[in-house]
């Protein structure tokens, strides 16, 4: 028994990442080393893309994912024929789906909770219908519940609709890491630096990004941003109902 002659290194290798070498020699100068490779898991990075399914956009994405083996959660807004597949394509492909509602004209969708949540009912419905029975009751409100256009339609109308969603099944997700794709960040690295900046140990970081007509640049800043969380020991994972909800 050599056991108790086993001598072990270990290296970090960046905050998360270490290597320990592990040498052991018998009495006769037989040798052998190994190492293992340990990632300390950081936390939790939910990627999370609103306003699509779009044509140009939506399946390069779903590409990158692919490659890297990731899964992320796609908060839908009302589409055409001519995007279902792309629907298909990403439920079948394990991502989550979530409800960002059937239109995104806040000047509608926030006249009433009624509208609101039939909004996102017609959304349901037509999923269902597109991947053959499956069901979302994953929800985003459009602007997200910290937004301030809706009180021009209906004061109040956030703290109503938060508890209403919750008496519909639903259960709504916000953000607490901004890429900013729809503000000020136009190029890739840019919401790159956004994403990394915002991201912190510890906790669930639900990412905010957009794959709507016109996001070249999240498209082209994605795969990086996977690189930094792998590498960073972050788990990339697709929300569920058991998430925990980020909330505003």
């Amino acid at each position: 028994d050599i056991t108790g002659r086993v001598k072990a290194n270990m290296k970090q290798v960046t905050d998360n990442y270490y290597e320990i070498e592990y040498y052991v020699e018998d009495s006769s100068g037989n040798k052998s080393t190994c190492i293992r490779k340990v990632m300390v898991n950081a936390g939790t990075v939910f990627l999370t893309f609103d306003d699509g399914p779009s044509e140009e956009i939506t399946p390069e994405i779903l590409d990158i994912l692919k490659e890297k083996n990731v899964k992320a959660t796609f908060f839908l807004v009302g589409y055409g024929e001519n995007k279902e597949e792309i629907v298909k394509r990403i439920y079948d492909e394990g991502h989550s789906i979530g409800l960002h509602g059937f239109s995104h004209d806040y000047s509608v969708i926030y006249q009433s909770v009624d509208a609101l949540m039939n909004n996102f009912m017609t959304l349901q419905e037509m999923v269902k219908t597109t991947t053959g029975g499956y069901e979302s009751n994953l929800i985003r409100f459009p602007g997200g519940t910290s937004n301030t256009v809706s009180r021009n339609y209906c004061v109040g109308i956030m703290s109503q609709a938060t508890v209403k969603a919750g008496e519909y099944g639903y259960v709504y997700f916000d953000w607490n890491v901004d890429s900013n794709d729809a503000g000020g960040a136009k190029t890739a690295d840019e919401i790159y630096q956004n994403v990394i900046s915002g991201i912190q140990p510890g906790r669930n970081n639900v990412v905010l990004m957009h794959d709507s007509s016109g996001h070249t640049a999240t498209k082209d800043a994605l795969e990086k941003i996977i690189d930094y969380c792998i590498l960073n020991g972050y788990q990339i994972k697709s929300i569920t109902e058991d998430t925990v909800p980020v909330t505003h």
